[in-house]
């Protein structure tokens, strides 16, 4: 395992996408600033901005698709599109309203398991559902609508017990073509829950709670490497850790 501690303009740190070997990209929740890092070292190697001025939002999760285009999305479901930008770039973007928001708060992003598609990640039901259950939205590169139904909607009560289905808010997902495999990730709850491609849950598995305060961020680096950033506090710094895939 390799832990880094992140610098005070990732405090925040929310999403997380690899883009290479090694390369990584993380964001805080506030502004569309994208800091590539190192995982071989912790080491910052460019970071650059959405818009002029920099767009401002509840930026939740950060993820590339096959063809290298990235994509950031905003707790409410909007979806910016923009290249990979060089150190201190001003990039452009197009945006795009996966209408989601309205049905719950939006948590984190993904590629899908199909090309051509993005998962996104339900942290709550906005619409007075009480029923306890993990949704996932998918949509469809450069469309204005996610698809209405939910792409996978598990009960947490098939793989959590009691006192964890009261602590459980997803922070995190991340397709790993590698295994095939779906991993979400609950910082508050500490649990990191490992799907099938059907939705099937293999595994659910506790965090270290002293190594991880809260992640927020998870990304899979080819050669079955797992990356997770945890949010830092007032006192205490943001921080990647990298780990072979569990």
């Amino acid at each position: 395992m390799a832990r880094y501690s992140l610098p005070s303009n990732l405090r925040e740190v929310s999403g997380l996408a690899a883009v290479g070997d090694s390369l990584l990209l993380a964001h805080d929740d506030e502004y569309a600033i994208i800091h590539e890092i190192d995982s071989a070292d912790g080491r910052i190697t460019r970071s650059f901005a959405l818009g002029n001025p920099t767009i401002e939002g509840d930026f939740e999760g950060i993820a590339s698709d096959r063809s290298g285009q990235l994509y950031l999305v905003t707790s409410d479901g909007l979806i910016y599109a923009f290249p990979m930008g060089e150190h201190r770039q001003r990039v452009p973007y197009r945006a795009h309203d996966s209408g989601i928001g309205p049905r719950c708060e939006i948590e984190g992003l993904s590629r899908a398991p199909e090309p051509g598609f993005l998962l996104l990640l339900c942290k709550r039901l906005r619409n007075g559902d009480s029923t306890a259950r993990l949704e996932i939205y998918r949509w469809r590169l450069g469309t204005e609508h996610a698809d209405s139904e939910p792409w996978l909607a598990v009960a947490l009560d098939t793989f959590l017990d009691q006192q964890q289905r009261a602590e459980f808010a997803p922070s995190g997902i991340e397709w790993d073509e590698e295994r095939g495999r779906l991993l979400i990730v609950s910082g508050r709850s500490h649990l990191l829950v490992e799907l099938d491609a059907d939705g099937n849950v293999m595994e659910s598995r506790p965090l270290d709670r002293g190594l991880h305060r809260q992640a927020e961020g998870i990304a899979i680096l080819p050669g079955c490497r797992l990356a997770l950033a945890d949010e830092g506090g007032e006192t205490a710094k943001a921080r990647l850790a990298v780990y072979p895939c569990p």
